[in-house]
């Protein structure tokens, strides 16, 4: 084996440690999504948070994560293919993390996904219907 065959396997076998870091931490998120469980407190709306901006806060610097590969990938167009296809990869991982996140939200009735969660300004009819009832009939007990 080569040297510079020796140092494309160590680059891609790094590049292949940091590109799955996301889905190796999404075991414990899961578990600990799990363990809050889907009542709204501040421990569950803490942890949900963190779930949700965690993954958008490794897509934006994912550069960062490889940024130790960019002089190899100058030199060697296969550890360039491989630091391209290792940061899409990274980027699925932290989206398939992000869209569990989603998922817990939605458990939570957090996530507006009804027609009535848009209509802000449009009382729900029950409560009109049993006010206007219950006034109704005090007025004609009264008269």
């Amino acid at each position: 084996m080569t040297e510079q065959e020796l140092q494309r396997a160590r680059a891609n076998a790094q590049i292949n440690n940091i590109r799955m870091q996301p889905i190796r931490q999404l075991p414990m998120t899961l578990l600990m999504m799990w363990m809050v469980g889907n009542d709204v407190s501040i421990f569950s709306i803490i942890f949900v948070g963190m779930a949700v901006v965690n993954p958008l806060q490794a897509i934006a610097g994912v550069n960062k994560e490889f940024v130790a590969f960019e002089e190899d990938a100058e030199k060697d167009a296969q550890v360039a293919s491989a630091v391209k296809l290792g940061k899409l990869v990274y980027i699925a991982c932290c989206l398939a993390a992000f869209f569990v996140a989603l998922i817990k939200l939605n458990w939570m009735e957090l996530l507006p996904v009804l027609s009535m969660d848009w209509m802000s300004g449009v009382p729900p009819p029950y409560k009109e219907h049993v006010t206007g009832v219950f006034f109704n009939e005090v007025l004609i007990v009264h008269s």
